[in-house]
């Protein structure tokens, strides 16, 4: 038989637990739409578990297919979320998700690259909203043609133009991005403070069988090629020793054995672009 919309593969359910205690929600991903990744799991898993600190107005940065805007949605304290995404496909998934989760009067998804909606009314709807925001989530992709961590610096810098003082940024960043590169952000981007680690996963695979990782692989290996900052990954469980990408690639091509991460969301705070930063990064 056929698959249908809500068949497993163009539907994915998530427990209470795997939403961190918010509900038990199901997401639609119709072909040529955002499809949940272990990525988008922790950071749904983190807004459940750490809703005390989510309240008013919120943005979504590359909603995909709505699940983390859906998520925050539901927290009763939040009182509307605006997600931002560049696929119509997406868009269109995200709507049909907010409303099949009970929270379509609480959520608005607008087609936009980046911050920038890309329709007049969608653009000056958002406008109305600058510097009155409460929090942003965000699990951007790896970039292209840099160390795969421009669109964090992206998130970053917009956000300037939205949150309200003392705002909150939950930003995924995975692991083998390195320490160094999560300390950069509030040196290379005024205004911010980092607060810490708010979720992490056990070590797993960075599964080098899906396309998209091998790729983002071999980015980071042309980036260390470069002189760029090394990436910070794991080859075996429970060592400490901490491999490159170059010699995560070629232990994958000797072993067959995809290398180490943590899939992970920290905690970014808007202090104010007239503030300095001497915040310490992650441990």
């Amino acid at each position: 038989m056929p698959d249908t919309p809500d068949s497993p593969a163009f539907c994915t359910r998530l427990s209470v637990e795997e939403t961190g205690g918010l509900a038990a929600l199901q997401f639609r991903h119709p072909p040529r739409s955002f499809n949940l990744t272990p990525a988008s799991r922790i950071a749904m898993r983190t807004i459940g578990e750490q809703q005390h600190l989510l309240a008013g107005r919120g943005l979504d940065w590359g909603s995909g297919s709505g699940c983390l805007a859906i998520a925050a949605a539901r927290i009763p304290t939040v009182d509307q979320v605006i997600g931002l995404d560049i696929s119509p496909q997406n868009i269109m998934a995200a709507r049909q998700n907010a409303a099949l989760n009970g929270v379509g009067e609480k959520v608005t998804f607008l087609l936009a690259d980046s911050y920038q909606p890309l329709a007049d009314s969608d653009w000056r709807l958002l406008a109305a909203y600058s510097g009155r925001i409460d929090f942003i989530l965000a699990n951007p992709p790896s970039s292209e043609g840099d160390d795969g961590f421009g669109y964090r610096r992206i998130v970053l810098a917009g956000a300037r133009d939205f949150l309200r003082r003392g705002g909150l940024l939950f930003l995924n960043v995975s692991y083998q991005y390195g320490r160094q590169r999560v300390t950069n952000l509030v040196r290379q981007i005024p205004g911010f403070s980092y607060d810490g680690l708010l979720a992490s996963t056990d070590w797993v695979p960075f599964d080098l069988q899906r396309p998209d990782l091998r790729h983002c692989l071999a980015l980071y290996v042309a980036e260390e090629d470069r002189g760029g900052l090394q990436y910070e990954f794991r080859l075996h469980p429970g060592s400490a020793t901490v491999a490159g990408a170059r010699q995560a690639w070629a232990h994958f091509q000797a072993t067959g054995l995809s290398p180490l991460t943590r899939w992970q969301t920290h905690l970014f705070r808007y202090v104010g672009e007239d503030a300095v930063a001497d915040t310490p990064g992650p441990a």
